[in-house]
């Protein structure tokens, strides 16, 4: 049987709940620093102000769980107005997954530095903490070369340990606050106003509000999360948002008081610089409750930011696949490796960010970059929702999302004035994306291009990146050299735009090719009238077959082969599925045990699929096509990998029903 496609809706609210916290809630481990270090004692105000954001951008999140129930992310929603801005949403939000990893990295041994104390060491003039995050970043994305680990339980874990001890935290800080518990070497709160005494306090107060605004990182997660949520999905997602968000807003409310009541002398180095801009919650939670408190504290917090690196790189490895499934990127980054990872968006995924780690190797340059990717992304799916007069939206909450549109823009445009480094990070990210989009188009045989024009529009997407990249390290920094980067941006973009009419032709070239009779589970009759029906799940072990073809003749048993192609991602969206007349392998299998079971005289049924989670597809092949037995073969690989990935013959045998028997092959 042919593979619908469809994905099973088995997201909860309370698994999406921990998952969004671990996205969404992970930018508290150092807003608060950053929000100090650039608003000083008037920081409170910023943060309150930005609660206010998150409200307005949760709830307005909420409605895009409800429009898009199959995927609400920037590119899915914003396609439905534009394929060019749905793909520049896209790849702003490559820019977010990718400093997403680096900052939550670095950040992440700032946090474990309290414990492993490796604090102020340098390796070849780079701090310690970079270097180590970089490493983290490759090894967690080797480790994902294989698959995603059974680590998703453990994630759940720690968000919710990270939820309990900011609570406590919290509590404590807030007894405090209110004068019902005095704490040791800890005042009152000194809070100063923002100065918006003129042009001048006006404007800088605005920039001050905008560097905190990464705050809003990680929402995006919740709507791209929505073509796996069980049905409803409004009502999955308004029961996964609504509690993180009211997490977030009111402990960040907390202790960002709860900061301002700590003294200069531990806020402030001699020469007045912000001393804690990376490990803000640590320092709280050793006034308030205790050393050996924070430091444990800052171990579950440094593995929730690790664990946030490996989300980042599951979602960077997603978004280009589900780009290159689409036709906007090369065919090369939707190949699968035999573990179902995409192997070259996985391989650039690792590379970039921690490239990006070591050349800047310091959080509140990462802020930088992280803003402006993430703030993009929202300000393009509002932007697009809200003017989509298609969509079942009501007035107020059309107009809520119209000004937090131009909020979002008046704030891109405010990082993009004072953020050279970000502006070149974000232009470059997009120039290489939409030369890759070109590049996919003309390249492909249905174009109807001459050679003479590939040639062309090869060169020029070539060109474009190189420029790029020269004039951002170059000139970058000057009004000059911003205005040739959006140029050079402007004509690749208009290239891709002016080609974007041959996209149809794309899909229409690679028509799906006959590979069996007309029969839709491609049967294939023998020399006996089955009696029973035995399954084999493999995708190709010589032994296993023959001993199933052997099994079924001495059963005069019919022979069903179950070729499951694993997916090891979350397709983000209305991604593409993979198809059978794409994966070579499943064809070869099938022409070759077609032949083997016509010389056997066994009767044959084969199936495909393509699955996430390989031990339930195995179970749902099984009962949906009355297999009397399922024939599994063992593995050879050792408990160090089973642990880490699973055993699918246990998995099976603990679901599979009474009335399907199981055999196994040593």
């Amino acid at each position: 049987m042919l593979s619908s496609g469809e994905r099973p809706r088995e997201l909860r609210w309370f698994h999406a709940g921990p998952m969004l916290f671990g996205d969404w809630g992970t930018s508290r481990l150092y807003v608060l620093g950053l929000a100090f270090a650039f608003n000083g004692r008037a920081s409170f105000w910023f943060i309150a102000l930005m609660s206010v954001l998150l409200v307005g951008v949760g709830w307005s999140y909420e409605i895009i769980c409800r429009l898009f129930p199959d995927g609400g992310g920037v590119y899915s929603s914003a396609r439905h107005r534009s394929q060019l801005l749905a793909v520049i949403g896209g790849l702003l939000l490559c820019a977010d997954y990718v400093v997403t990893a680096s900052l939550s990295c670095l950040d992440a041994f700032h946090y474990l530095e309290a414990a492993l104390g490796f604090k102020g060491m340098t390796v070849l003039g780079v701090p310690i903490e970079a270097v180590l995050a970089a490493t983290t970043i490759l090894a967690i994305g080797g480790l994902n070369y294989f698959g995603p680990t059974k680590t998703g339980t453990i994630a759940m874990f720690i968000a919710l340990a990270t939820v309990a001890l900011t609570l406590v935290i919290g509590v404590r800080a807030g007894l405090h606050i209110f004068h019902i518990l005095p704490v040791s070497d800890v005042g009152p709160m000194k809070i100063t106003s923002p100065d918006l005494g003129g042009w001048a306090g006006i404007k800088n107060s605005w920039i001050g509000f905008t560097e905190i605004v990464l705050a809003l990182s990680g929402v995006e997660a919740i709507a791209n999360m929505t073509g796996i949520m069980v049905q409803p999905v409004e009502k999955t997602a308004r029961k996964a948002i609504v509690p993180v968000l009211i997490e977030i807003v009111v402990l960040n409310l907390i202790l960002a008081a709860a900061m301002n009541t700590l003294p200069d002398s531990v806020l402030f180095t001699p020469d007045g610089k912000s001393a804690h801009t990376d490990d803000m919650l640590k320092v709280v939670a050793s006034h308030f409750i205790g050393d050996t408190f924070a430091k444990f504290s800052s171990v579950i917090f440094g593995m929730l930011l690790l664990s946030a690196v490996n989300t980042a790189l599951a979602d960077l490895v997603s978004i280009q696949y589900m780009l290159s499934r689409d036709k906007e990127l090369p065919h090369a980054f939707s190949g699968l490796n035999r573990f179902g990872m995409p192997a070259l968006p996985l391989v650039i995924g690792a590379v970039i960010p921690a490239v990006v780690v070591l050349i800047f190797p310091d959080v509140t340059a990462l802020s930088g970059l992280y803003a402006i990717g993430v703030v993009g992304a929202i300000a393009i799916n509002l932007g697009t929702t809200s003017t989509n007069g298609e969509l079942a939206l009501r007035k107020a909450e059309r107009m809520l999302m119209l000004v937090l549109t131009v909020v979002m823009i008046a704030i891109e445009t405010t990082i993009c004035i004072v953020k050279p480094e970000a502006r070149g990070f974000a232009l470059i990210v997009l120039v290489a994306g939409l030369a890759g989009r070109l590049v996919t188009i003309v390249t492909n045989r249905a174009v109807p291009i001459p050679r003479r024009g590939r040639i062309m529009y090869l060169t020029f997407a070539g060109a474009s990146i190189a420029l790029e990249v020269g004039i951002t390290l170059l000139i970058g920094h000057t009004w000059a050299g911003f205005a040739l980067s959006v140029l050079v941006a402007v004509g690749i973009g208009y290239a891709s735009y002016q080609t974007q009419s041959y996209r149809s032709l794309l899909f229409a070239h690679e028509a799906p090719v006959p590979v069996a009779p007309k029969r839709p589970s491609m049967m294939q009759p023998g020399a006996y009238v089955p009696k029973l029906r035995i399954m084999v799940a493999t995708q190709g072990n010589p032994k296993l077959l023959q001993f199933a073809l052997d099994e079924c003749k001495s059963r005069q048993a019919e022979l069903m082969l179950l070729f499951i192609r694993h997916l090891a991602i979350t397709p983000m969206g209305e991604a593409v599925s993979f198809k059978l007349h794409e994966d070579e392998a499943a064809l070869e299998l099938f022409e070759r045990l077609r032949t083997q079971a016509k010389e056997a005289g066994v009767p044959l049924r084969l199936l495909y699929g393509v699955a996430r989670d390989v031990p339930d597809a195995i179970l749902d092949m099984a009962v949906t096509h009355g297999a009397d037995f399922l024939l599994l073969g063992t593995t050879r690989r050792g408990t160090l990998w089973r642990a880490m990935k699973g055993d699918v013959i246990q998995a099976v045998a603990e679901q599979l029903p009474e009335s399907v028997g199981l055999l196994i092959h040593a």
